[in-house]
């Protein structure tokens, strides 16, 4: 399956400055990042499950996770006039999503057929709406993500602590299912575009960054860390 952009053929451009964002990674095209990011070759299917108003917001996450891995797939939902979607690719259904009954992900989980991942993509409230409603949903196994180390992101106030961006609940699930070495190139994409984001934020300039302000009030989906904590069913 080819990959499918998370963006629509326009972004609008940052608030209150009119500055072009690139579609792709959602910076300002003089700042693009695309050229740099590597493609990853991964067994595992990854398909987002993206909130419609996901797609235009530039903190969103999910764009750099189908930039990033080769086979990744985005599915909009919450689309007044929702399209027809093709059937998910062939493999093991897992949801990361942290529901009471999701056990936790492991490396046992690679072996065998291969895993098709499902993620949610957007703030908490939307997350939990697309694994309770969304059709590709059904039938697949929630799982979790293991305790680990504090997000990294900072440019969404977090809900709860213990939460993750999209890109990074993807990275730490594929540490597991595809080793390290792809959570390592993910993270340190993700590291890059979180400095140009936040440097943008603060001075709208690439410098260095400075203190204060740089939160945004609406958080993004933490998926398969439960927003109460890390480490809870």
């Amino acid at each position: 399956m080819t990959f499918v952009p998370l963006q629509p053929p326009d972004l609008p451009p940052i608030r209150a400055r009119g500055t072009p964002r690139c579609r792709g990674c959602g910076l300002p095209q003089a700042m693009c990042l695309c050229g740099a990011l590597p493609r990853l070759p991964v067994r595992t299917r990854v398909v987002l499950l993206t909130h419609r108003i996901e797609r235009t917001r530039s903190t969103n996450t999910g764009r750099l996770v189908a930039r990033l891995l080769e086979g990744a797939e985005v599915r909009v939902r919450g689309e007044i006039a929702p399209r027809p979607r093709p059937p998910l690719p062939e493999g093991r259904r897992l949801m990361l999503f942290p529901s009471p009954g999701a056990r936790p992900l492991s490396p046992d989980d690679a072996r065998g057929e291969p895993v098709v991942l499902l993620v949610p993509d957007g703030n908490w409230n939307q997350a939990r709406r697309a694994f309770h409603r969304d059709p590709d949903a059904r039938g697949a196994e929630p799982v979790t993500l293991p305790d680990g180390a504090p997000s990294r992101y900072g440019l969404r106030r977090a809900p709860h602590e213990g939460a993750l961006s999209t890109l990074e609940a993807v990275a730490r699930a594929l540490g597991l299912l595809e080793g390290a070495a792809i959570e390592r190139q993910m993270m340190e994409a993700f590291d890059v575009w979180v400095h140009r984001a936040t440097c943008v934020r603060l001075t709208g300039k690439l410098k260095e960054r400075e203190e204060g302000g740089g939160e945004e009030d609406d958080d993004e989906a933490v998926p398969g860390r439960d927003l109460h904590g890390p480490g809870s069913p």
